[in-house]
């Protein structure tokens, strides 16, 4: 590996952490409309159903056709506005925590960086708490110097989601 490419590589780890880590931070701090700032207007959000039979090929515990969610940034604009209008599932709002690790970043092309990352997301609402546990596979597009999340699918390891409710982002 060349001193450029070990540079680049360093440069897209940098980059991608600080992004992963600012939009955790405004997820966490409910501020919900400066979130889809960081989204793609493209954007593909996948939480597919984890089963404990064979599906496919590619991956043989996740299901290819059932989903927890499938978003688009038309859905996710609707539903950031109306939690952050005091939507009924999420008022008063919930305590979260969103810790990031083992991120791994690669170059997809010249403007795409894959990145794959573990979540720890805590959820906290008066007595009741719950911690769930994933792996991220993210596709990050850089446009005019700024990364945007282009996709998303989150590979929970559980095989339900212990949430009471979906109004989360993972």
């Amino acid at each position: 590996m060349s001193a450029d490419d070990f540079a680049l590589q360093i440069r897209d780890q940098f980059l991608v952490e600080q992004f992963l880590f600012q939009e955790a931070e405004l997820l966490d701090d409910f501020r919900l409309l400066d979130w889809l700032s960081l989204l793609d207007r493209e954007i593909d959000y996948r939480i597919p159903v984890r089963s404990t039979r064979p599906q496919d090929e590619l991956d043989k515990s996740f299901s290819a056709t059932t989903f927890h969610m499938i978003e688009h940034f038309g859905s996710l604009e609707a539903r950031m506005k109306r939690f952050g209008a005091g939507g009924w599932s999420e008022f008063p709002p919930s305590r979260t925590r969103r810790n990031l690790s083992n991120i791994r970043v690669g170059r997809a092309a010249s403007d795409r960086l894959s990145v794959k990352s573990n979540l720890l997301y805590f959820w906290a609402r008066d007595e009741q708490s719950v911690i769930v546990s994933a792996e991220r596979h993210d596709e990050l597009r850089e446009t005019d110097g700024l990364l945007k999340l282009a996709r998303r699918v989150v590979l929970v390891d559980h095989t339900t989601l212990p949430l009471p409710n979906l109004s989360v982002v993972l």
